[in-house]
């Protein structure tokens, strides 16, 4: 009961972030959060580069990434994004007093992972290809 709470108020954040119905990404897609105190933050660039590099494999996962800041968001992983008013979406999600938190929110709505430092692809993926759904969606 807890997870499915957890997962209600993950989609309502996001749904009250862009104003867009809560359960847009929920069964269609993966989400990682990257939340950083500033976009200068080393973790968050090298984050993003890391993910860059990988574009292919995010989508075959279905992942979309959201870059989150304190007072903005902004929705995938280009180096001038367009950043939308973020209505408190930092602190809803933000569990760390780091100034770097990477976030993975499977189709479910549920978290699958939290870290407060840079995280390589490879671990990301290696976490996704071994939940149930992915690995019947792979086959």
């Amino acid at each position: 009961m807890k997870k499915v709470l957890i997962a209600i108020f993950s989609f309502m954040a996001l749904g009250n972030m862009n104003a867009q119905d809560k359960t847009e990404h929920q069964w269609k897609n993966r989400l990682i959060l990257i939340l950083t105190d500033s976009k200068e933050d080393t973790d968050f660039k090298q984050q993003l580069g890391e993910l860059k590099n990988r574009e292919a494999a995010l989508e075959d996962r279905k992942i979309i990434v959201y870059q989150v800041t304190p007072k903005h968001y902004a929705t995938g992983i280009s180096d001038n994004p367009d950043w939308k008013e973020g209505d408190n979406f930092y602190e809803k999600f933000k569990k760390s007093d780091k100034s770097f938190e990477i976030i993975l929110i499977g189709l479910d709505g549920g978290t699958k992972m939290r870290k407060e430092e840079f995280t390589p692809a490879e671990e990301i993926f290696e976490k996704i290809d071994n939940m149930p759904m992915r690995k019947a969606e792979m086959n």
